[in-house]
């Protein structure tokens, strides 16, 4: 067997990562103290009041009340993060996660109003940053089907059966549960594999995209965005 080696971690997701741990830090300190809950500001709570409560929809996933989820979590983003982020650049990489999220919490929002408030399913505040590690093991096991994981941390299992499991333990305990949280996860993974796997659909397409720089005389470079690559004997499948 060859020798792990982890991705180093890129500016972005260093980045993230410390927002994630501070965060995480702010809200023990303040429920230990009976100060606050950042659960109460930043969590998305469907039926709540709009426009005042928009911004939930982006600061959800940064509410971490567990600690072995931030670390579980938090190597997600170093990992898988950080070779997405090498290959797809800041731009997209960020594009990439923050509108799985961003989608995910407005399905969420709808989703739970029609179908869960007042039912077993749950339908209460969504947080917690696994919203991010599972947009990002989708896009990895559409990109990387044949890579393989470490199921419990023990058996090898290709990722695409990876994240086929994860979905089924997720919807498992949505529809037994009634965990909120694994409805939310189950739409980030929806959410990231339609942006990837539909990526040649004119608006994914035209979102994906690297700016355009400006070159002299008002010209700009033609934008680069994500596109399929395949090797002589179609693996392994990237986007570049």
């Amino acid at each position: 067997m060859s020798n792990f080696q982890a991705p180093p971690l890129t500016k972005v997701n260093k980045v993230l990562l410390i927002t994630l741990v501070s965060l995480f830090l702010i809200h023990s300190i303040g429920q230990a103290l009976g100060w606050f809950s950042l659960v109460q500001w930043f969590g998305l709570l469907p039926g709540a009041t709009f426009p005042l409560r928009l911004h939930t929809l982006v600061t959800y996933p940064w509410v971490e009340t567990q600690l072995m989820a931030v670390m579980f979590n938090g190597l997600a983003l170093w990992f898988l993060g950080s070779e997405l982020e090498g290959q797809w650049g800041a731009r997209v990489y960020l594009k990439f996660l923050f509108t799985s999220i961003f989608l995910a919490g407005l399905v969420y929002l709808f989703f739970a109003v029609l179908f869960l408030r007042g039912t077993w399913l749950g339908g209460g505040v969504l947080v917690g940053s696994a919203g991010f590690t599972y947009a990002l093991c989708t896009a990895y096991a559409v990109l990387y089907p044949e890579r393989q994981f470490l199921l419990m941390f023990a058996f090898p299992v290709k990722a695409k059966w990876f994240c086929l499991i994860m979905a089924g333990v997720e919807l498992y305990i949505g529809v037994f549960s009634g965990n909120p949280a694994s409805w939310g996860h189950l739409f980030s993974m929806g959410i990231a594999f339609l942006l990837i796997r539909h990526q040649t659909w004119t608006p994914i397409r035209w979102w994906l995209k690297e700016s355009s720089a400006g070159e002299k005389g008002g010209k700009k470079r033609d934008s680069q965005h994500l596109r399929l690559v395949k090797g002589d004997d179609d693996k392994p499948k990237y986007w570049h």
